[in-house]
């Protein structure tokens, strides 16, 4: 359909990924029409779809006639490389991985997008952590009419869900398959249907809809084979996909915070303390300035900036734990370095009190909790909804209503992402750790928080300190 440059923006002088049209000879003037009409309505598409983990798309220029797709460029790999060149991945990444592009495919499905054909090849994976999906090419807007061509099967067969190899229209749903489908192949080596050469007899294979279990994915493997059922109506949506890929996979090994070395590499599995203080509180300009001073920092600082709170408050001085790496790609571990910033002047500090305990029903539902978490910090929702979210105690660290709103509204915006590691507590509750962002007049600072979840009248509420 097209070849993708990496070009340079030279007005706003910026790298930028460029995605030619490529009109294929012989085309009746018809057929070229329909291929522009085809690169158009990716533009269209993709440009709807806004998510940390979805390629960008900033523009479109013309050459000869020819839509130019100007895209975000990432420098990375995709997840079809890594798996040619190292072999199959530990569950633990993979679902790391799989996590932050089902969170995408969800923005994408709540914006009335099917994406169509995800794939290892349309996953790219750069330093730090970070994935995207990209290539939109062949997706589908639901109020859009489709512009594939008669008799055309859509997206690649090896990853295709059995719904459409057997002729139905492609869906959300499709999409979850799809990417459990890519996920099996990064932990076991291969897609669930194989690479049999010949097509027919691949889409033969899928249309059966009859999956074995993966051998290499330990834990992982009821994921998996959730996400791949063969009934379209049996399988997660992608919001839940994304929940249920946040969660562990296994009992961790967590370092204690002495510890200083940390795996590291793309995506590694953020093991966290299951306890963790609020993100730090916002500093005075002349302590920002002396807390950003290390100028070796890269992207692995945010593995390891949930060690920035655990931190021992001694007299007027907080330690905080920061990381910095000249290591390639892949290395094992990386180096830490300390720096010590004053601490904040006490009248800042929101209120404290002990919690009182309140009788929690059971929580067997972990994803459930967690996506109540992430909607606390990141939800977009009136302050008074945000309230409504707490329990007794988890309100009582703010005093009231009017405190809560004081203590919020110094940040210009929250986010969250990553609801990792529940575990259970003995009166029924959970404990659920999550990356927080927030920014406020010092900044953007991020971190790990840790928050009890309680079960009260069929509401999950969050119910200790939120801060």
């Amino acid at each position: 359909m097209g070849v993708v440059w990496r070009a340079r923006d030279e007005r706003l002088e910026r790298v930028i990924a460029l995605k030619r049209l490529i009109i294929r000879p012989g085309l009746t003037p018809a057929q070229t029409d329909e291929a522009r009409r085809r690169a158009m309505r990716e533009a269209r598409i993709a440009a709807r779809l806004q998510h940390r983990n979805a390629i960008a798309m900033l523009d479109v220029a013309e050459h000869d006639g020819d839509p130019c797709l100007v895209m975000e460029f990432l420098p990375s790999r995709s997840l079809s490389a890594v798996i040619a060149e190292d072999g199959p991945l530990p569950p633990e990444q993979v679902a790391a991985i799989g996590s932050q592009v089902a969170a995408a495919l969800a923005a994408a499905h709540a914006a009335g997008i099917v994406h169509r054909d995800v794939k290892p090849g349309n996953i790219l994976l750069a330093e730090g952590g970070t994935v995207k999906i990209t290539d939109f090419g062949i997706s589908r807007a639901i109020d859009d009419g489709t512009v594939t061509e008669t008799g055309m099967l859509a997206g690649t067969p090896a990853y295709l869900a059995p719904e459409i190899a057997r002729g139905n229209e492609p869906s959300q749903s499709s999409d979850v398959f799809s990417l459990g489908a890519t996920l099996y192949h990064a932990v076991e080596g291969g897609p669930p249907f194989g690479l049999n050469p010949n097509p027919l007899a691949l889409l033969h294979a899928v249309a059966s809809g009859e999956v074995t279990p993966p051998r290499g994915a330990g834990a992982f493997t009821p994921t998996l084979m959730t996400l791949l059922r063969p009934e379209p109506t049996d399988r997660p949506t992608m919001e839940e996909a994304a929940s249920m890929l946040a969660l562990p996979t296994a009992p961790l090994q967590v370092p204690a915070f002495e510890q200083r070395t940390v795996p590291a590499g793309p995506n590694p599995m953020r093991a966290q303390p299951r306890q963790a203080p609020p993100p730090p509180r916002r500093l005075p300009p002349g302590e920002h300035g002396q807390q950003r001073q290390p100028a070796q920092q890269g992207p692995k600082r945010g593995v390891l900036i949930a060690l920035l709170l655990g931190v021992v408050v001694l007299a007027a001085a907080v330690t905080l734990v920061l990381t910095s790496s000249k290591e390639p790609l892949g290395t094992n571990t990386v180096t830490t370095t300390i720096v010590t910033v004053s601490q904040d002047p006490p009248s800042t500090q929101a209120p404290t009190t002990s919690a009182q305990p309140v009788q929690s029903q059971k929580i067997g539902d972990y994803p459930a909790a967690g996506r109540a978490v992430i909607a606390y910090y990141g939800s977009d929702s009136p302050p008074q909804q945000r309230w409504e979210m707490l329990g007794p105690n988890g309100k009582a660290v703010f005093g009231d209503y009017a405190g809560f709103e004081r203590y919020w509204g110094q940040f210009q915006y929250i986010a969250s992402r990553n609801a990792n590691g529940v575990t259970s507590n003995q009166d029924g509750s959970v404990n659920v750790p999550v990356d927080v962002t927030v920014k406020g007049a010092a900044g953007e600072v991020a971190g790990k928080k840790t928050v009890k979840v309680v079960l009260l009248d069929g509401r999950y509420l969050i119910d200790s300190d939120s801060r």
